[in-house]
C-alpha cells in the first residue's frame, strides 16, 4: 500500500473535524515560506496516524513548478499537520519524497502540542 494509497483510504472515515477543514485547506494554496505559520518537520504521516492524529482533510492541488501533490492535512487536538504528497507524473521519473509540515501558533507561541 502507497503512501497515497493509505492517506486517501484513511479520509474515508476520518472527515469529523469540517470546522478546521476549512481553514486548513486555505493555506494548502500556499507553500511554506520562512515566515509561513507552517514549518518542516521530520515527522511523517504515517507516525501521526499512528500517534492519534486523525485526516481532516485532502486536497488535490498543483503546486506551480513542482506539479500536482497531494496535500493531507492531519489534527489532533488543538495540533494539526499538513503532509505533502507529490504525485508521480508517469513511471520514468523518480517519486519526489513526500514531507509533512506543523502548524505553529500566530507570532511564534509555543506549540499546543508535540506528536508523541
Amino acid at each position: 500500500m502507497t503512501f497515497r494509497t493509505a492517506a486517501l483510504a484513511a479520509t474515508a472515515a476520518a472527515l469529523t473535524l469540517a470546522g478546521t477543514t476549512a481553514a486548513l485547506t486555505a493555506q494548502a494554496q500556499t507553500p511554506a515560506t520562512p515566515d509561513s505559520q507552517w514549518r518542516a518537520s521530520s515527522t511523517t504521516l504515517a507516525t501521526l496516524l499512528q500517534d492519534g492524529y486523525r485526516i481532516v482533510a485532502v486536497v488535490n492541488d498543483a503546486r506551480g513548478n513542482a506539479g500536482p501533490a497531494d496535500t493531507i492535512f492531519v489534527q489532533r487536538d488543538q495540533s494539526a499537520f499538513k503532509c505533502v504528497d507529490p504525485l508521480q507524473p508517469d513511471a520514468r521519473t523518480k517519486p519526489a519524497a513526500p514531507s509533512c509540515y506543523e502548524l505553529m501558533p500566530p507570532s511564534g507561541a509555543a506549540p499546543a502540542s508535540e506528536p508523541k
